[in-house]
């Protein structure tokens, strides 16, 4: 029998609602709508950090940022940084583990470049497509026009950005891999982007980044997909990025959605979600970076959700929910979904439960998970929070990045960061681990 923690009953038109959101299903009648029943499993450790690795500021970026995602043959992978919170650490290798028994057991491989592990979106013809992080370049040497705009980010960190048409190509190419069905080996390939008012971005880091000897040469930071690809209802491939963007006379993070109608071979725009400042939601709106961290989901009622983050240099953000009802043309007025949240996740499964996940490293000291079962994802249960271990000294709590994969239409898996559980000894270590997050009657079949 699976042991596990913290349960709860709710009934989603019942809990918490997306303030202001907009849509079809803010008149379904409550009647409707089933109970959600969740439970989630006692914590299962995939890696901890060495014993001496700091777990404050010097040792930002190493064992943590994990990620997740399914292998081929049942299989599972978390991965996760080993290297400083930087631009220099693009493309670099990462630490990984794979699960054989749907996570409850870890072995560790040979650190790999993430999109060497990462087995890509299936698409309906059966290839399998993965974005390729590529390694930062250096700036110096390069021949560069005056930039458009430079500014300050709310990290300390210098930008200058240039118009992609006014920067050599090497600049502003996206590197893709494809599996074909069928086929066993990747091969590699630059797609077609039409992604008009794209800017190419050079960075220099402040001096007191964690882990680097000093502030940086400037770095061009190369395109890639930061969010997830997903094939939407009507079998085109959608990505979201998060880039920076002009908006009047200054420069702001947005989410950037891509479609693709051909597999992946040529992209084009589809809509953005522009920054709006909201001070009656976030006292610090008109300081903030932009939108950062997006993560969409494709609803039922045939509206896409987005949750962003806000937190940045000038403190803990909301986190923000917006919906399109026009394939994400537009976009309605952000409302707040929590009053934190870092690397947001959306997932639905096959039972109708839609889950949102998320945390925040120097937060309230949790994560969280909601859930729905309202076609349009108006209206959420309350947060169920899921505590981290208690910090000594200067030490962090988490990095606040979580995110999911189904198991089953009842069962996902969860993976998140405690910079502070113990090892066998006792001691305090940076650590990923995983959880299962059960609905409905798989719950109440594991009690």
């Amino acid at each position: 029998m699976r042991r596990f923690g913290a349960i709860l009953m709710m009934c989603a038109m019942a809990g918490g609602s997306a303030e202001g959101a907009t849509g079809a299903a803010s008149s379904q009648p409550t009647t409707s709508t089933p109970t959600i029943r969740l439970q989630m499993s006692e914590p299962v450790i995939v890696s901890q950090g060495p014993a001496e690795l700091s777990r404050s500021g010097p040792g930002w970026g190493r064992w943590q940022f994990p990620y997740l995602r399914p292998l081929g043959g049942g299989r599972l992978a978390v991965w996760f940084s080993v290297e400083p919170d930087s631009v220099e650490s693009y493309g670099k290798p990462v630490a990984w583990a794979i699960s054989s028994d749907s996570g409850r057991t870890w072995q560790m491989q040979p650190n790999r470049p993430a999109s060497e592990i990462e087995e890509g979106t299936l698409l309906p013809s059966g290839d399998r497509l993965r974005a390729v992080q590529q390694c930062a370049v250096n700036a110096r040497g390069l021949t560069l026009p005056k930039p458009a705009c430079e500014f300050t980010g709310s990290f300390g960190n210098a930008w200058a950005v240039y118009p992609v048409d006014a920067v050599p190509a090497t600049l502003t190419t996206w590197v893709f891999e494809r599996l074909p069905a069928g086929g066993k080996s990747w091969k590699r390939e630059t797609p077609t982007m039409t992604i008009p008012d794209r800017l190419c971005t050079v960075v220099t880091e402040r001096a007191n980044v964690p882990g680097l000897s000093g502030e940086r040469e400037g770095k061009v930071v190369l395109p890639v997909v930061q969010g997830k690809m997903r094939v939407a209802p009507d079998g085109s491939l959608w990505a979201v990025t998060c880039d920076w963007r002009l908006q009047g006379s200054r420069v702001r993070y947005v989410p950037v959605f891509l479609r693709s109608t051909d597999g992946g071979h040529a992209w084009r725009l589809q809509g953005v979600v522009p920054y709006s400042a909201d001070v009656k939601i976030d006292p610090q709106a008109d300081k903030r970076d932009g939108f950062t961290e997006p993560d969409y989901e494709f609803m039922p009622d045939g509206s896409i959700i987005c949750l962003m983050r806000t937190s940045d240099g000038c403190g803990v953000g909301p986190l923000l929910l917006v919906r399109s009802t026009d394939d994400a043309r537009t976009w309605s007025k952000p409302t707040r979904f929590d009053a934190f949240g870092k690397m947001p996740q959306l997932m639905t499964l096959e039972d109708g439960t839609t889950l949102a996940s998320y945390g925040q490293s120097g937060g309230p000291g949790y994560f969280a998970v909601r859930a729905t079962c309202d076609r349009a994802g108006s209206t959420w249960s309350e947060p169920t929070k899921l505590t981290y271990s208690p910090r000594d000294g200067d030490a962090w709590d988490s990095c606040g990045h979580t995110e999911m994969v189904p198991l089953d239409d009842h069962t996902a898996l969860i993976v998140y960061s405690d910079f502070n559980t113990p090892d066998g000894k006792g001691v305090k270590r940076k650590t990923i681990l995983v959880r299962r997050i059960v609905t409905n009657s798989e719950a109440a079949a594991g009690e």
